[in-house]
């Protein structure tokens, strides 16, 4: 069965987990979204993010086997040692493409 890696990281970060996930050849791609993250833990805030009320991040979106969450959670865990990231996973019902004749 299939499923999908929701992860929010650092800017600083970025490069290394794209690295990170490219290196993982069960992977067929995944996606990146530069996002606006809101919380009520300001402190954590730089001056600028206070002001504006959110802080930058990037979202990976990561589809791949569920046989292989452990291994993949570990591979990106080993680059988020000092740059926390937030995940979650979600089952994929279908997936395919549209389009294609």
């Amino acid at each position: 069965m299939k499923q999908l890696l929701v992860l929010i990281s650092q800017h600083n970060i970025k490069d290394d987990i794209v690295d990170c996930l490219m290196s993982q050849d069960y992977l067929s791609g995944f996606s990146l979204i530069n996002i606006c993250g809101f919380s009520h833990e300001h402190s954590q805030y730089n001056l600028k993010e206070q002001v504006e009320g959110y802080r930058e991040f990037f979202k990976f979106e990561v589809m791949h086997p569920q046989q292989r969450q452990e291994e993949l959670l570990a591979a990106i865990a080993a680059v988020c040692q000092h740059n926390p990231c937030r995940y979650w996973i979600v089952p994929i019902a279908t997936n395919g493409v549209l389009g294609n004749s």
